[in-house]
């Protein structure tokens, strides 16, 4: 299922990924075309309408020049007739009303006539009178003759306030000049440098564009955004040009006349706004029409191919695990329905092979587990007539037989062989390996040589046993029941640990030889410890860490040990716990390796004695057994509170969380107490003074401190 489901994925991804490059491509190819078409029109536009308002501009050029001839005519006219007037009928200059009538005449709004200082001697209005010309009335004037020779001077201009044109001749009757002013709003409309301010031309290309206006190389526009002059003047002609201002691009498009170039300035975003909005249009189709494709396409790869191949998936799953009854029925196209026909071929073929096969592997497993469970020592107590130790072991046998096995004897009443094997390998061949081994190293054990030299000779002869490519770890350890002596080889890697007496269980750190069957010269060594009486070994193989719960995670150390914590009663209570706990750790499926056990608990020879390990702040446990102990000797115990009180002196001398080994030991004669601590030499008996007891001793070796305290009780 996983892989159908990876399957799909990947073709939808490609399909997804094939699709989105179209699109693009799409999107590119049609962005580029419309672009390209959205600047050319854009090119056609400008040009066509710059070229009209060029020949406007020029054609009114002309007609202003012919106005402005006329217009200059005709006030000259007017000045003249004024001075022939005034030259014919001097007292003129002096009636007022005569020059009002005189200015009505000659359809003007003034009327001023000075002398030869420029000074207003009459005027119309009257207020004119004591000005001079030169205060702001004339703009450059220009000096000109007629046709009679006089000189004329025309002040042809605009006068800001009342739009008012001059005109001024010399005076005929005295020095001084003859001014008339008079309104030229027909004039002044049609100049086209008002006409371009004012608005009366609009100067706009589309919504959003703007045109710029040069005369002879000064603009006459004003909305050109923040172009320099030259900027624009250097324009190429008839060709589009980009030019950036303020983050903004536009399109720019030159034209020149005889006395004018006009620029248009066009927005990119406006020329490429109808494009993008026909793109958007034409990409959101595509787009549409993509994802119908998408679904179509993986409508069709669900129904046709997908569902398919989850039903020969399916049946192919039943088959692998084991269902060679079902059948395969897929008929959505020829070819499936060629697979099927296939695949139950096939799986009739299989069927009649697997169920021989099947048949011959069930033997083969029930002879291996049988020759394994045979083969391993099944009855408990081992030894139940030698009280020095106590010895359990166990082997849990996983679905596939393995060659897990332990082994326990006693070659001679005084020590005890035991071992712990993990033979790697499975089925028959370990079975046979296990038994070889066995025999092997017993018969080896008997000669009374030590641990290495009976593991080095048993790899020796099994190597050479032509049992090649099986290897096996082996932890073989010889005891010396009486005095607690333990030597022992670890070949390969094995597991083990040490409980000392009132201690954790910890993990027995050993240099590893090399496993045995692997080469035929390696060399082993033999190793040694003490065991006191109550301590503990326990030694199991990898199958205990190599067991996995449901999430797949397995079976720790730290977890083995936590379970050991829990006190036992004996080694076979021991090895119930830790079964019990593997058991509900794989709730209740079947364990994927052998997992074999061994716990060894050396007792020591019987003796009135009675070993306790208790914390110096908890004395009432040592106080009960001291007290049990007098009681089983004596119906009435003589002093047996001073030794009680002789024993909580010594252990209120030591820290409460001190570990505090304590030996008692009661006899008829005595009653003796001994303790035993871990710290730098420290004796309690040169701060106590006056124990009520008969005889103390102090020593300090090997970082123990040992006191003993005697009590005569005859």
């Amino acid at each position: 299922m996983a892989l159908i489901l990876f399957m799909r994925r990947e073709f939808l991804i490609w399909l997804s990924a094939t699709l989105c490059v179209a699109f693009l491509v799409t999107a590119i190819l049609v962005y580029s075309q419309f672009s390209t078409h959205a600047k050319d029109r854009a090119e056609s536009v400008m040009s066509t309408r710059l070229s009209d308002l060029l020949d406007f501009l020029q054609q009114a050029e002309r007609s202003i020049g012919f106005l402005t001839q006329a217009n200059d005519a005709s006030a000259a006219d007017r000045a003249r007739a004024l001075a022939e007037i005034v030259s014919l009928d001097s007292e003129t200059l002096h009636n007022q009303e005569r020059l009002q009538e005189i200015c009505n005449k000659l359809g003007v709004e003034q009327i001023a006539l000075t002398d030869e200082e420029n000074k207003v001697e009459a005027a119309v209005p009257q207020s004119l009178i004591g000005m001079t010309l030169e205060e702001g009335n004339e703009i450059r004037p220009v000096v000109r003759q007629d046709e009679t020779g006089k000189s004329i001077i025309s002040a042809l201009g605009e006068f800001n306030r009342n739009d008012m044109q001059y005109a001024c001749v010399k005076r005929l009757d005295a020095p001084g000049r003859v001014r008339l002013g008079f309104l030229t709003r027909l004039r002044n409309k049609s100049r086209i440098d008002n006409s371009l301010r004012d608005g009366s031309i609009k100067l706009k290309l589309g919504t959003t564009g703007s045109i710029a206006i040069f005369r002879r190389g000064v603009r006459l526009t004003d909305d050109v955004g923040n172009f320099s002059d030259s900027e624009l003047l250097s324009l190429p002609q008839g060709r589009v040009k980009s030019l950036r201002t303020e983050g903004q691009r536009y399109f720019a498009y030159a034209m020149d006349g005889r006395d004018f170039r006009v620029i248009g300035l066009l927005p990119a975003n406006s020329v490429y706004g109808t494009v993008l909005r026909t793109v958007k249009t034409i990409l959101l189709s595509n787009f549409v029409l993509f994802i119908m494709m998408f679904c179509v396409v993986s409508w069709l790869l669900q129904r046709i191919v997908i569902r398919g191949i989850s039903q020969v998936n399916t049946s192919l799953r039943m088959i692998t695990e084991g269902d060679l009854a079902c059948k395969v029925d897929v008929v959505t196209c020829p070819e499936f329905t060629l697979l099927s026909n296939g695949i139950n071929f096939m799986v009739d073929s299989l069927r009649s092979v697997g169920e021989e096969r099947q048949f011959q592997a069930k033997r083969e497993l029930d002879l291996a587990r049988a020759i394994q469970t045979a083969s391993l020592p099944s009855k408990f107590p081992a030894f139940p007539n030698i009280p020095e130790f106590d010895l359990s072991a166990t082997c849990l046998q996983a679905h596939e037989v393995g060659g897990d096995f332990y082994d326990f004897y006693m070659p001679d009443s005084d020590h005890l062989h035991f071992l712990v094997a993990d033979v790697d390998a499975s089925g028959i061949p370990a079975a046979l390996f296990m038994m070889r081994a066995m025999a092997l190293i017993r018969i080896l054990a008997r000669g009374g040589d030590s641990p290495a030299e009976i593991v080095g000779e048993a790899n020796r002869e099994l190597y050479n046993s032509g049992q090649a490519g099986i290897t096996m770890a082996l932890f073989y350890a010889c005891l010396d029941i009486h005095t607690g002596q333990l030597t022992y080889t670890c070949a390969g890697r094995t597991h083990c640990l040490l409980q000392r007496l009132g201690y954790p269980y910890e993990t027995l750190t050993t240099p590893v030889d090399t496993v045995i069957g692997e080469r035929e010269d390696a060399q082993y060594h033999t190793h040694s410890l003490k065991l006191a009486p109550g301590e503990r070994l326990f030694v199991y193989t990898s199958g205990v860490l190599n067991t996995t719960n449901t999430i797949n995670t397995p079976y720790s150390e730290d977890r083995l040990k936590k379970v050991l914590q829990e006190e036992t009663a004996n080694a076979s209570d021991t090895l119930l716990l830790v079964r019990s706990s593997l058991r509900q750790y794989v709730e209740g499926e079947k364990l994927s390796r052998d997992v074999t056990m061994l716990c060894l608990e050396y007792c020591g020879e019987p003796s009135n004695s009675v070993q306790l390990c208790i914390d110096a702040g908890k004395p009432q446990k040592a106080l009960d057994h001291l007290e049990q102990q007098m009681m089983e000797l004596f119906a009435a115990p003589p002093d047996i509170e001073a030794m009680k009180q002789a024993l909580s002196l010594v252990l209120s001398t030591l820290p409460r969380d001190k570990k505090v080994r304590l030996l008692l030991n009661c006899t008829e004669q005595q009653a003796l107490v001994e303790f035993n601590y871990e710290a730098p030499a420290f004796n309690p008996l040169e701060t106590l003074t006056n124990l009520p007891v008969d005889r103390t001793t102090h020593s300090y070796t090997n970082d123990t401190n040992t006191l003993t305290l005697c009590k005569n009780l005859v």
